[in-house]
């Protein structure tokens, strides 16, 4: 994990350099050959790792038990690992191409020359949304694996049409067997009044891989109940509450959430160190919006989805801690979850 933190902060460096674009017509052609369930399959290790990442980063600390005013320009860089899922399987509705049915029926011996009723044939297998075994990459896949179809035995009008293997090349893992998922983010933090602070996250426009780009809006609040007692507790107990919009192209537009209760402790006064730690409950949702473009007799058709996924609300423990300096401030953590995450950052701020 501790290389994948380095590599989180040199990708969160570079990414607020000037990028070139990237063509992100691949990732669109990608899923236009999926339908619904396999989209979410092939989609679901990115799907994990973005909700993860995006409840990450959001606290370094409590505000302060008294009133006084503090301000922090944070960058933060965040790296989510994906699961070992490389490759999915499922069963689920298809509907095969022109050039698919072509290959199927040739497969089994039957062209336009030596079977009569050839286009009979073929506008029957491409009026039938057909129920398949669909395996390949997930989108963490290797991207010289391709996605395959199995077509099942039928009679159709009499002749006999083989089971086969149909090799879907538009579809193979975007992310190449990639180990983790780097997202960066802007966060200002703003404290303290009442013993409580605020924070609002914002980025937007650089590329994910061939993905698309990032967009990123997120705020959040959090109390220090010190606050209310005049004999205080020796550290800092507080609960607070974070939200965030992702959206990654014209693809994924993710939502995160997050109830916690956080600890820390600040030692020193001009520089101080600042052990955290934080328990909370973490959910997430995923929107995958795309065209699914298939083949009918009487012409190509895009049928344009959306496909909603719900994740289950997950418990994460979060150790980390920050070095306060008069101006700068640096902070580290790590998430123990489903989904291991480790975030970075660097502030400016007093």
């Amino acid at each position: 994990m501790i290389k994948q933190v380095l590599f989180t902060v040199l990708m969160t460096i570079l990414s607020f350099l000037p990028v070139g674009e990237v063509c992100s017509q691949s990732a669109l052609q990608t899923f236009s050959g999926l339908a619904s369930d396999a989209a979410i399959q092939y989609s679901q290790p990115a799907i994990t790792a973005f909700g993860s990442g995006m409840n990450s980063g959001w606290f370094s600390g409590l505000p302060s038990s008294s009133n006084s005013f503090h301000a922090k320009l944070r960058i933060i860089g965040v790296g989510s690992t994906f699961n070992d899922q490389r490759t999915f399987s499922t069963i689920t509705k298809f509907n095969f191409t022109s050039e698919q049915v072509d290959e199927i029926l040739s497969n089994s011996g039957l062209t336009p020359s030596n079977t009569s009723n050839y286009d009979d044939i073929k506008n029957e297998i491409l009026s039938e949304l057909w129920e398949v075994r669909i395996y390949g990459p997930t989108i963490t896949g290797s991207n010289s694996d391709y996605l395959k179809v199995d077509f099942p035995e039928r009679n159709i009008q009499g002749y006999d049409i083989e089971s086969q293997t149909i090799t879907v090349t538009e579809v193979t893992g975007l992310l190449n067997n990639k180990e983790f998922l780097p997202t960066p983010a802007v966060q200002l933090d703003l404290s303290s009044v009442l013993g409580t602070g605020i924070s609002f996250r914002y980025f937007n426009g650089v590329q994910l891989e061939n993905i698309g780009k990032i967009n990123i809006f997120g705020a959040g609040i959090v109390h220090n109940i010190n606050y209310w007692f005049s004999e205080q507790f020796p550290i800092d107990v507080g609960f607070g509450y974070y939200f965030q919009k992702f959206k990654v192209g014209d693809i994924f537009s993710n939502s995160t959430s997050q109830f916690g209760i956080y600890v820390s402790k600040e030692i020193g006064a001009i520089v101080s160190f600042v052990p955290y730690i934080s328990l909370t409950s973490e959910s997430s949702q995923t929107n995958i919006k795309y065209n699914y473009t298939f083949d009918t007799p009487v012409g190509p058709q895009d049928l344009e989805l959306s496909v909603d996924y719900d994740q289950d609300n997950t418990i994460a423990i979060i150790i980390g801690a920050a070095l306060n300096f008069p101006v700068i401030s640096l902070n580290v953590d790590y998430k123990i979850s489903e989904t291991q995450t480790g975030t970075v950052g660097i502030g400016i701020g007093f």
